[in-house]
């Protein structure tokens, strides 16, 4: 235990909070590195007292003793100086070998192990660092093969050049895989730690889009309970309706004769106020519901804003304020998710009402038109306007200029969220006179007529006041 500790504490050295991961990365793989030359050299010297010159014994042991200082550098801040040094040294001590020793002893097979440690020492980014480790090695095993040192080559009495060779060979071997190792098990926790860095950043998406899902529909509820505050009068009026031709009915049947023109005209009247309650509650329940996993596909705008203008009409009718929905084609389509279209109409809508109630002229109105790319549909109101200074934060999260308890502050910021889903936008225009939001949303291609005919509601123009 209190080895493992002592290594883990060894290798690190030199990293400080806040460094860069793949610098960490590196210094930790150059004190191993530096860890295991050491015990490399130090596992030598028994060999080296039978096999070589006293000389590389004392080499062995200084060396040993050198690379265990390497990572004392990195922990004083000269973490690639440390690294360079390292591999100098390294080089170093094998060139001595291969010029004391002799080109038979095998040791210019370590310069080719030793090629590849920059590699892992150094990212490829240090191109220099990179370039002079592998220079080392080059140039120390270019130096040993040309003999030009071959006058020192003095190898002691009894030496056997065949086992310093396979020594050399076990050398090489032990340093390249050993490399590679590192270098493996360091791109296996690099990957590790992206796995855990990329498991938390998807649940925090996750968590993001449940947040957004949750605003979304608070932001939904909200505009439906204010737009929909007066939904009993929507419902009661028509109920009202129905109860008079009832009792119209009644009269009419007492008659003699029959009035059967009478008749046909008033269960006519009743039948269509029982359409429009169902529009009603039909257009209620839609707009209730989740429609988050809907597809995008074409949908009339006509419809759209019928079915909207069907929950809230009553409320701007109750306040007498004039609302106005101009003359849209029929055949005049967008690509979106109805519902949600509905909900940006709506919250539109809840804002103009708000922004118009305590003005001495009170419309409000809403129009749609299109290129051949676009379909732009506009709420303009006749109220005070958005101030210039708040023109840049009214589509920000929970920011309302409305009194308190009276707006979430949910309805623009989700709107833009949801018109930007749908490759649209939502913005304000300023280049009008009066306040006027426009939704942009991609325009599809017409419907054939008779597909868009029950969409065309003749009713879709609301007046009141």
């Amino acid at each position: 235990m209190w080895l493992r500790a002592s290594v883990r504490a060894l290798l690190e050295l030199g990293i400080r909070p806040g460094m860069d991961e793949s610098l960490a990365k590196r210094v930790r793989l150059s004190n191993g590195m530096s860890l295991f030359g050491a015990l490399m050299l130090f596992g030598s010297a028994p060999f080296d007292v039978l096999e070589a010159p006293r000389w590389e014994v004392v080499a062995d042991l200084l060396g040993g003793v050198a690379f265990l200082c390497f990572p004392l550098l990195s922990q004083v801040g000269f973490q690639t100086g440390s690294r360079l040094l390292f591999l100098l040294a390294s080089n170093v001590l094998v060139l001595g070998n291969d010029v004391l020793l002799g080109h038979d002893s095998g040791a210019e097979l370590v310069f080719i192990a030793l090629a590849t440690v920059p590699f892992a020492l150094f990212d490829v980014g240090e191109r220099a660092a990179l370039a002079a480790g592998v220079t080392f090695a080059v140039g120390g095993f270019a130096v040993g093969h040309s003999r030009a040192f071959h006058q020192l080559h003095r190898p002691p009495p009894g030496f056997s050049a065949t086992h310093y060779y396979v020594y050399s060979a076990v050398m090489a071997f032990a340093i390249a895989i050993y490399t590679l190792y590192r270098l493996s098990r360091a791109n296996a926790d690099a990957e590790r730690a992206l796995r855990e860095d990329v498991r938390e950043r998807l649940c925090a998406q996750q968590e993001l889009e449940r947040s957004r899902q949750t605003a979304a529909y608070s932001a939904k509820m909200a505009a439906l309970g204010e737009m929909s505050g007066n939904v009993a009068h929507e419902v009661n009026n028509p109920l009202a309706a129905i109860l008079l031709r009832a009792h119209r009915l009644r009269t009419l049947v007492r008659q003699s004769p029959l009035d059967l023109q009478a008749l046909e005209r008033v269960s006519g009247d009743i039948e269509s106020t029982v359409h429009r309650i169902r529009r009603i509650v039909d257009g209620l329940r839609t707009f209730a519901r989740d429609a988050e996993h809907d597809p995008l596909r074409p949908e009339s705008v006509a419809r759209i804003v019928a079915e909207t203008i069907e929950i809230c009409s009553e409320r701007f009718r109750h306040h007498t304020i004039d609302l106005r929905v101009e003359p849209i084609p029929p055949d005049l389509m967008a690509v979106c998710r109805s519902v949600q279209i509905s909900q940006i109409l709506l919250n539109l809508l809840s804002n103009a009402f708000d922004a118009v109630e305590n003005q001495s002229l009170r419309w409000v109105r809403l129009r749609a038109d299109a290129d051949d790319r676009q379909v732009r549909i506009c709420v303009v109101d006749s109220g005070p306007g958005v101030r210039p200074d708040l023109e840049n934060r009214i589509m920000e999260p929970f920011f309302t200029t409305k009194d308190v308890g009276k707006g979430t502050g949910l309805g623009l910021s989700v709107s833009k969220g949801i018109a930007e889903a749908h490759g649209g936008q939502l913005a304000l225009d300023r280049a009008s006179l009066d306040t006027c939001f426009v939704l942009t949303l991609p325009r599809a291609p017409a419907a054939p007529l008779a597909a868009t005919t029950d969409a065309a509601d003749p009713k879709t123009e609301h007046g009141s006041g």
